[in-house]
């Protein structure tokens, strides 16, 4: 898996942090615009971790107000579809 250290979400420069031994999958931390992945895990899961983060952050700025599981449910059907059609 190819690395990012940063993305571009929503005209938003968020660095990208793996970190061995993180509690979660993943998280975001709005004020410093950082996107926390847990290292010790593997590629598909740091992928979808990081998709899930997008959509957190893209629900955040656009006030969507979308329930965790269907972040969740999005997040699960999108790394699918990447999954199977582009790889």
């Amino acid at each position: 898996m190819k690395t990012k250290t940063q993305l571009k979400i929503g005209g938003k420069v968020f660095k990208v942090e793996y970190i061995k031994g993180l509690a979660d999958y993943g998280s975001t931390d709005f004020f410093r615009q950082t996107i926390l992945i847990k290292e010790d895990m593997t590629d598909d899961n740091k992928i979808s971790a990081v998709l899930h983060e997008i959509l957190e952050i893209t629900n955040e700025a656009n006030d969507l107000d979308l329930k965790h599981q269907t972040i969740q449910t999005i997040e699960a059907n999108l790394f699918q579809i990447f999954k199977d059609n582009f790889s």
